[in-house]
């Protein structure tokens, strides 16, 4: 394991070529981890660690054996133990304990070695970190450098192929150096000696055309001094002549002519020689000139060959560096042209994905493309929806509303003046007083429905009353009738027949209907005609007749009959109000 975690860290340590700045610091925390991780597991030392925990797990195994065939002995030695009595189980606890103390103290020393065993394991393991994620990172950086590899074995040979030919470049480039320094060593020493013989040739001619200029600059200034000289006589004499008299015109017109014609001779004379004066100085500025510069460039010469030495020098250093440059750009820039590819691949399938969505959201808005219609058309609903329900207020109200004509567009002109938003406020408003009005009159109907459950119970009460009445007044009757008929001369028999009927309670039932009709006094059994203190049955014991007939159990019957009839229709009644209770209720 150690062996493959180091080949691997040093697979990930080698793999990257040329890692940016930014990585610089992760890439030394991962090494920093992959170090720590070595050297725990080299510390932990499985190899080693492995034999002694086989023997501990051997030992453990023999341990559980003998555990059981204990335990299975002493279970055996406890049943029989149980089966002794008490005299023999004196004797016999010894040994019992003794087993029991033997059992104990294999358990005691399997515990010891099995907790000892698990603290080394744990004390080695502890400090050691997960090797899960390192060796996944191990196989992510082997896998990395399987990929990396052939591409960084190209870029090797292709460097070391550079590396070749800029050395046989330099070399040539230092051959031709010598050689050119060679040369311009002896073009330098020609140059001199063909300087040095150019400066004397013409140090000569200069000091020739020096004297031959020195002599005609003399010739021609003594020429000037004699022309300016005569042509001060010739002033002279001319104005001598002015101041004479008119007498020697004559003369001194001829005179004029000689003078005047010598005077022409002497300016075009002296014109020629300011001319040729101007000359000579012209090409002695350009002889002075090229003097200078035949002077200049001598010293020159060697000054820029000095000079070009290091120049070149430099160059050369930096074209070998920008060579370098060259190669490491080269190599970030197949870097980048790999992250490059990967992110355009990504990037590809995001385009794709985005133009499959976009061709979806297309149909979602093709099928949703008539929102603003249906818009346009729930808002002239809505609002003719309100209209309406306030047209049907108005009209359920009482009122005569002014219907309003629609308009062009379906909406009518108190909907085309309010908007939806006061139409809404003023339904909800309406609403909520009907939901108020509703309210209270639940609230009623609940109140009448109590009241109504409460005269229910007691009308039941009552029915259940007159039920028992009227089948105690039955039984009564039949019990008369057939007394009457057994014995139709003994009066004594039924004036010896008793009530099952307290007085009391007749007397309340009489005061409590004061008012009574002829029904509900052939029902109840007593005739309104006779006083408070006398009972039906005091009636039929003196042997008058009730309610002024002789045949009164045609008129029971058919009195029971209604009211039957009655307490069906009362049953009725009472469903309904219950099935009205459960739908108000709901």
């Amino acid at each position: 394991m150690t062996d493959f975690a180091e080949s691997a860290l040093a697979a990930a340590v080698s793999s990257p070529p040329s890692p940016p700045a930014d990585h610089v610091a992760s890439g030394q925390d991962g090494d920093n981890k992959f170090q720590k991780a070595i050297s725990a597991w080299r510390t932990i030392d499985l190899t080693s660690m492995i034999p002694s925990l086989d023997n501990t797990a051997s030992e453990i195994v023999q341990y559980q054996r003998d555990s059981t065939v204990q335990r299975k002995e002493l279970a055996q030695k406890t049943k029989d133990f149980r089966k002794l009595d008490d005299t023999n189980k004196l004797s016999e606890i010894k040994g019992l304990l003794k087993a029991y103390q033997t059992f104990i103290d294999l358990l005691t020393n399997h515990s010891k070695s099995t907790n000892s065993a698990f603290l080394q394991v744990y004390s080695s393991l502890s400090e050691a970190p997960d090797p899960y994620p390192l060796l996944e990172a191990s196989v992510d950086s082997l896998l990395l450098s399987e990929d990396t590899l052939p591409k960084i074995t190209q870029e090797n040979e292709h460097l070391q192929k550079s590396v070749s030919r800029l050395t046989s470049q330099l070399e040539d480039t230092e051959s031709r150096l010598e050689t050119e320094r060679t040369a311009r060593k002896n073009l330098e020493e020609g140059l001199e000696t063909k300087v040095k013989d150019v400066e004397t040739s013409w140090a000569a001619v200069l000091e020739v055309k020096k004297v031959n200029w020195e002599a005609k600059e003399k010739s021609l200034e003594e020429k000037v001094e004699n022309q300016e000289r005569l042509l001060n006589e010739i002033k002279a004499s001319y104005e001598v002549n002015q101041r004479l008299g008119q007498s020697e015109n004559a003369e001194d017109g001829n005179r004029g002519h000689v003078t005047s014609a010598e005077l022409e001779m002497v300016t075009s004379d002296l014109e020629r020689t300011s001319v040729r004066l101007a000359e000579v100085e012209a090409r002695n500025e350009q002889l002075r000139i090229e003097l200078a510069q035949s002077a200049s460039q001598v010293p020159s010469q060697p000054a820029l060959a000095l000079e070009d030495e290091p120049a070149y020098m430099r160059l050369r250093s930096e074209n070998s560096s920008l060579l370098r440059k060259l190669d490491a750009a080269r190599v970030e820039r197949d870097a980048k042209k790999r992250d490059l590819d990967t992110k355009l691949r990504s990037l590809e399938r995001e385009i794709g994905m985005l133009k499959e969505d976009r061709d979806s959201l297309k149909t979602k808005v093709q099928k949703w493309s008539d929102y603003e219609d249906v818009k346009q058309e729930l808002e002239v609903l809505k609002s003719i929806e309100f209209s309406m329900g306030d047209e049907d207020e108005t009209q359920d109200s009482g009122l005569s509303p002014n219907v309003p004509e629609p308009t062009g567009n379906g909406l009518t002109g108190k909907a085309k003046g309010e908007t939806l938003e006061q139409l809404l406020l003023a339904r909800n408003k309406k609403l909520s007083d009907e939901l108020t009005i509703l309210r209270v009159s639940h609230q009623d109907l609940q109140s009448r429905l109590q009241t109504m459950q409460e005269t229910l119970s007691t009308t039941n009460a009552e029915l259940e009353k007159a039920q028992n009445l009227v089948a105690t007044l039955e039984n009564d009757l039949t019990n008369m009738q057939n007394g009457v008929s057994a014995y139709p001369s003994a009066p004594s028999v039924a004036g010896t027949y008793t009530s099952r009927y307290p007085q009391s309670a007749i007397g309340q039932f009489a005061s409590r209907n004061r008012r009574i009709s002829p029904t509900s006094s052939i029902i109840s059994g007593f005739d309104p005609r006779t006083p408070m203190g006398s009972t039906p049955v005091d009636v039929l014991r003196s042997g008058e007749p009730v309610g002024g007939g002789s045949g009164i159990l045609p008129m029971i019957t058919a009195q029971r009959d209604r009211f039957k009839k009655r307490n069906s229709e009362l049953e009725n009644e009472l469903s309904e109000s219950h099935r009205t209770v459960s739908s108000l209720r709901q």
